[in-house]
């Protein structure tokens, strides 16, 4: 092989190797790019989640409020009904 056909062939060769460099170069850039996008949706998911979890948290604890709020609510009410039947006699008792 003549040194005109060698150099045309490794000129080749190495034209071929570029282009597989530049190609793997931009299939790695496809995919980083591809897993940051990803990595920002998880991260977004993940947000979402916790801005969940912490209002279930706040419900929860405003449900344990109302709840004693309607426990002592019922208390005042049967104290009240109580004092009110109470009176109630005393009233029926005074008039006989």
């Amino acid at each position: 092989m003549s040194k005109a056909g060698k150099d045309a062939q490794q000129t080749s060769l190495l034209d071929v190797l570029k282009k597989k460099m530049r190609q793997a170069r931009e299939e790695a850039e496809a995919a980083k790019d591809e897993a940051d996008e990803v990595k920002r949706q998880l991260e977004e998911e993940r947000k979402k989640r916790e801005d969940a979890e912490a209002e279930v948290a706040a419900l929860n604890r405003r449900i344990v409020l109302v709840e004693e709020d309607l426990e002592r609510t019922e208390d005042r009410l049967k104290t009240a009904t109580t004092k009110l039947e109470e009176a109630s006699k005393a009233a029926d008792e005074a008039e006989r």
